[in-house]
C-alpha cells in the first residue's frame, strides 16, 4: 500500500472487513469504476471509484487504468478463494491467459507442499518474475530442473526462491501484458505479493485444516500385459494411505499509536504416494512459514516496514523405480527486508532493501547403477521397467545469497491546461552469490555387459560374478564452487491524460557482469474511453521484456566437468578403469551471447454488459535471441564444448474473452482462452546430462538422445482454457464458492515400459549393444473440474469466533489422465478438506 494511493497514517489504517454484501464490493469496481450495478446508469458509474478505498479488489476483471494488464487481489479476496491448502491457485485460475502443468491435477500435485508452477502469456514457466515486498523472489539456480532433489549435479530449483504461505499475503498482483516499466528480468509475467500490515485493532487467528487418503477417492489402473511374454503377470498398485495438514497462526497489534507488529505462522505436511517397482511409497514433506513484520510511522508522511521472513523445507523421497534410492533434502530460506515510504509535498519515495539467503542439502547413496536383468538383478524386470536400477546421486551443499537495494520516486499528478501528467522513476541494485559443494566423487554406471563367465576379482560394488559387469561409467568429481552475479537496472515512466485519452511511455535499462549486455527496452501503453462514460474503453500497447540471466550458466562454466571411463575384460576377467579420450570431456561456453527478449503487442476492449463488465483482449508475443545450444567435435584441448548461442525463438498467441458480475451478494466470473505457442526449443537446458549412451532413447522408431525428446514435449500449451467462478454470502454466518475449469485435450510424450535394441557401441575396445526406453506419443484428454467450498462462522463469546470449513475439490469425481494408457499408476478423484479454527 502507497502512501500517494490513501493519503492516511499507514498504522491508522483499519484492516479491511466485510460489510453485510462484501461480495457486492469485491467486483464492483474496475479501472475506472466500469462495474456498476446497471451499466446503463451512466450517473452513477462516474462516482463508483470512490468504492476502490474499500473494495477488496481494485480491478479483478480487466486492465488498469493507466492499460496495464494489471489483476489486484486484497486480504479479502485472498481469504475467500485461497485454498484451504494455503495455496493461491484458487486467485490465479481466475486471471485470464495464466496455464497450469499437467502435474497439478496429478498425485503428486494433489499434495506437494511447492507453488504450482504456471505459464503467464505463453511463457515458460521459470521465465516469470516473482516479487515479494517490492524485492525479487525469483529463483535463478536453474529453475527449469523437477526441484525434488533427485539431480545429479543439483538439489533442484523451483522458480520460486521461498515457499509462502498465502496467510502472509496482504495484497497479489499479476501482469499478464502491458507490464509497467518498474519490473524487468522476465518474458513470461509478474507475480507481486505485499505481506501483511498490522491494522489499529488487535486481532488473532489460530485454525487447523487437513485431508487424508479417507477422505480420498482414487483411480487405480494396471499396465497392460502381454501373456506370452516371460514377465510375471503386473500386480495393480494399492490405494496410497497419506495424510496432508495445514496449521497457521497469527496474530497482529498495534504497540503505540504509530508502531503495529504482527506475527504469522503456519506449518504444512504432507506423504505424496507414487508407485515405484509395483508397491506404492509416501514421499514426504515439510515446510514452516514465520513472518514477523513491525510498522511504524515515522512523522505524519513516513512509513517504515521491517521483516523477518523464515521459511525452511524438509522432503524425504526416492527415485521412482530405482531400489536402495532413499535420499532426504534438508533445506530453509530466511529473508530480512526493510521498506521505507515517504510522502513529500510532491514526490512519493519508496526505498527496500533486501537480503535472501537459502540452503540446501541432499543426503543420499553415493553410486548409480542401470544393471541388467539377470537372477540376482531382476526388480527391473518384475516390475516391468527395463533395467535394474538402483543407487542414488551423493551428497551436496548447495548456498544462495543475494542482496538488494531499491529506490523508486513517483510523482504526484499535475495538471497543465487540462493535461495530467504522471511521473515515474526507479534503479535497483543486486548482487547473487551460489556455493556448490560435492564431498565425495560420484561415479554414475551404465552400459552392463552380461557374462556368465566374467570374473570379478573382488569388485563387488560394479560387477556381478558370473552375471554381468559394467563397461562404461561417468564420474563426478567431488568439487567446491562459489559464483557472483551482479545486476543493475535504471526506469522511467510518464503518463499523460487529456480528456478520453490516456497514455503511458516508459523506458527500462537492465545490465549485468555475467552476460555484459546493455539491455534497453520501451515500454507503452493507451487507453481510450470511447463514450467519455466509463462504459466503454479501449486498450493497446507495444512493449519490450528482457529476460533474467540465470546463475546456473555461470555455475557450469566454473564447475568441473564430469567424464567418462570405460573397462573390459582379459579372458573373461574385468580390467582396471580408463579414462575415455575418444568422447571428450564437456564444458559449457556462454561467451558474447544478446539477452534473450519478448516483443508483444496487446490490444484489448472493455465493455460494461450486463450489470458486469465484458473484457476481450488480444496478446501476441514474439520471443527472439531465446538460448540455444551447439554440441563441438572434440578439440586439440581434449574437450568438447556446448556452446551457448540465441537460436531458439517461440511465438505465442493468446484471445481471451472473459465478464464478471455482481447481483446482490453473488460473484460471477467468467473467462475464456484459447491460445497458440509455436517454439522450436524446450528450454535453456536439459533437464539431465544426454552425453552418454545410456541417455539415448527410442522414439518413433528413432535413436534420440533423451534431451532433443524434452523439446517434443507439450505442457503449459493447452488450446483452450475456460473458467467459471461463482462465489456467495448467504448471511453474516454461512458463504460458499464453486469453481469449474475446462482444458482442453492435448498431445503429450509418455515413456513405456518397453526396450528395443539400439546401435553397437564401442567402449575400449568392446562392441556392446545398447538398450532404448520406447517413447511414444499420447493424447491427453480433456478435462472439466468442479470445486466447491463452504464456510460457516459461529460466534463466541466477546469478538471470537468460531470457524468451520470444508472444501471439495473435484466434486464430480472426474478424470484427469494424468496416467497414460496402458500403465500402471493412481489418479486422484473426489478429495474433502475440512478446516477449523479460531478468531480472536
Amino acid at each position: 500500500m502507497k502512501l500517494a494511493e490513501t493519503g492516511q497514517r499507514l498504522c491508522r489504517i483499519p484492516p479491511r472487513r466485510w460489510s453485510s454484501s462484501p461480495l457486492l464490493v469485491t467486483l464492483s469496481v474496475i479501472s475506472h469504476g466500469v462495474v456498476a450495478q446497471d451499466s446503463t446508469d451512466h450517473s452513477a458509474t462516474k462516482q463508483l471509484p470512490e468504492l476502490v478505498i474499500t473494495a477488496p479488489v481494485a480491478n479483478p476483471g480487466g486492465v488498469g487504468e493507466t492499460g496495464a494488464g494489471e489483476y489486484v487481489f486484497e486480504r479479502d479476496y485472498i481469504e475467500q478463494f485461497g485454498a484451504s491448502d494455503g495455496g493461491i491457485e484458487g486467485i490465479l485460475k481466475l486471471v485470464p491467459g495464466i496455464q497450469f502443468g499437467e502435474d497439478s491435477e496429478g498425485v503428486d500435485g494433489l499434495t506437494d507442499l511447492k507453488p504450482e508452477s504456471i505459464s503467464i502469456s505463453g511463457g515458460r514457466f521459470y521465465e516469470n518474475q516473482f516479487v515479494v515486498d517490492g524485492l525479487g523472489n525469483s529463483n535463478r539456480l536453474d529453475p527449469a530442473s523437477d526441484g525434488d532433489g533427485s539431480g545429479i549435479d543439483d538439489i533442484g530449483g523451483h522458480e520460486q526462491a521461498l515457499f509462502l504461505d498465502a496467510d502472509l499475503i496482504g495484497e497479489l498482483k499479476v501482469y499478464d501484458s502491458n507490464v509497467p516499466a518498474a519490473y524487468g528480468g522476465f518474458t513470461g509475467g509478474v507475480v507481486d505479493a505485499t505481506t501483511r500490515r498490522a491494522g489499529n485493532e488487535a486481532e488473532g487467528k489460530l485454525s487447523v485444516s487437513g485431508t487424508r487418503s479417507q477422505w480420498t477417492q482414487f483411480r487405480t489402473y494396471t499396465r497392460d500385459w502381454d501373456p506370452e511374454s516371460q514377465a510375471l503377470p503386473p500386480m495393480p498398485p494399492s490405494e496410497p494411505e497419506f495424510e496432508r495438514y495445514r496449521a497457521r497462526f497469527h496474530y497482529s497489534t498495534p504497540m503505540t499509536d504509530s508502531v503495529g507488529i504482527l506475527t504469522s505462522v503456519s506449518q504444512a505436511y504432507s506423504e505424496t504416494p507414487d508407485v515405484t517397482l509395483g508397491e506404492t511409497r509416501n514421499r514426504v514433506q515439510r515446510n514452516q512459514n514465520v513472518l514477523v513484520k513491525l510498522t511504524s510511522e515515522l512523522g505524519a508522511s513516513g512509513a517504515l516496514d521491517i521483516s523477518a521472513t523464515y521459511a525452511p523445507f524438509e522432503s524425504e523421497s526416492f527415485l521412482t523405480d530405482v531400489k536402495g534410492s532413499d535420499y532426504s533434502v534438508e533445506g530453509g530460506g530466511y529473508s530480512l527486508k526493510a521498506g521505507y515510504d515517504y510522502l513529500g509535498e510532491a514526490v512519493e519515495h519508496e526505498i527496500d532493501l533486501g537480503w535472501t539467503r537459502s540452503v540446501n542439502n541432499r543426503e543420499a547413496p553415493n553410486g548409480f547403477y542401470n544393471w541388467e536383468n539377470t537372477r540376482s538383478r531382476q526388480w527391473g524386470r518384475e516390475a516391468d521397467v527395463g533395467l535394474s536400477r538402483e543407487g542414488g546421486y551423493g551428497d551436496l551443499d548447495m548456498v544462495q545469497e543475494s542482496a538488494t537495494l531499491a529506490y523508486r520516486l513517483k510523482a504526484l499528478p499535475v495538471t497543465v491546461g487540462g493535461v495530467e501528467f504522471r511521473h515515474e522513476a526507479g534503479s535497483e541494485i543486486s548482487q547473487s552469490s551460489y556455493r556448490y559443494q560435492r564431498d565425495k566423487t560420484l561415479f554414475v554406471y551404465d552400459t552392463a555387459v552380461i557374462n556368465s563367465d566374467v570374473q570379478c576379482r573382488g569388485m563387488v560394488d560394479d560387477c556381478m560374478q558370473e552375471e554381468q559387469y559394467f563397461s562404461g561409467r561417468r564420474v563426478y568429481e567431488a568439487d567446491d564452487v562459489t559464483v557472483r552475479l551482479n545486476e543493475a537496472a535504471l526506469y522511467a515512466e510518464s503518463t499523460l491524460a487529456w480528456q478520453r485519452l490516456s497514455g503511458t511511455l516508459g523506458v527500462r535499462y537492465d545490465y549485468n557482469d555475467f552476460l555484459k549486455n546493455h539491455d534497453l527496452a520501451f515500454r507503452s501503453r493507451a487507453t481510450l474511453d470511447v463514450f467519455g462514460n466509463a462504459s466503454t474503453r479501449l486498450i493497446a500497447g507495444y512493449n519490450r521484456y528482457y529476460g533474467a540471466a540465470l546463475l546456473t550458466y555461470k555455475l557450469r562454466e566454473a564447475r568441473a566437468p564430469f567424464y567418462r571411463e570405460y573397462r573390459s575384460t582379459e579372458q573373461n576377467i574385468v580390467t582396471d578403469w580408463q579414462r575415455e579420450s575418444g568422447q571428450g570431456d564437456y564444458r559449457y561456453v556462454f561467451d558474447d551471447v544478446a539477452t534473450p527478449y519478448s516483443d508483444e503487442q496487446t490490444v484489448g476492449l472493455e465493455q460494461a454488459l450486463l450489470g458486469g463488465v465484458m473484457t476481450l483482449k488480444v496478446v501476441k508475443r514474439d520471443n527472439q535471441d531465446e538460448f540455444a545450444r551447439t554440441e563441438t567435435e572434440t578439440r586439440d584441448d581434449g574437450y568438447r564444448y556446448y556452446i551457448m548461442n540465441n537460436d531458439g525463438s517461440s511465438e505465442y498467441l493468446g484471445v481471451s474473452l472473459g465478464w464478471n458480475a455482481v447481483y446482490g451478494n453473488t460473484l460471477i466470473s467468467v473467462h475464456g482462452t484459447w491460445s497458440e505457442t509455436k517454439t522450436n526449443n524446450g528450454d535453456y537446458d536439459d533437464p539431465i546430462d544426454n552425453t552418454s549412451s545410456s541417455e539415448y532413447i527410442s522414439y518413433k522408431g528413432k535413436r534420440l538422445p533423451y534431451g532433443e525428446l524434452d523439446i517434443l514435449r507439450s505442457d503449459f500449451n493447452r488450446p483452450i482454457v475456460v473458467n467459471v467462478g461463482v462465489a456467495h454470502r448467504f448471511s453474516e454466518q454461512l458463504s460458499a464458492s464453486a469453481n469449474a475449469r475446462y482444458r482442453g485435450a492435448y498431445d503429450q510424450i509418455k515413456r513405456t515400459g518397453r526396450q528395443v535394441e539400439g546401435e553397437l557401441i564401442d567402449n575400449g575396445g568392446e562392441v556392446v549393444r545398447e538398450s532404448l526406453t520406447v517413447y511414444e506419443d499420447e493424447e491427453r484428454k480433456a478435462t472439466l473440474l468442479f470445486d466447491l467450498g463452504i464456510d460457516y462462522r459461529i460466534p463466541l463469546v466477546g469478538d471470537s469466533v468460531l470457524v468451520t470449513g470444508a472444501e471439495v475439490k473435484n466434486v464430480l469425481n472426474d478424470r484427469v489422465y494424468t496416467v497414460s494408457e496402458g500403465d500402471s499408476g493412481i489418479e486422484p478423484g473426489r478429495q474433502l478438506w475440512l478446516t477449523l479454527g479460531l478468531d480472536f
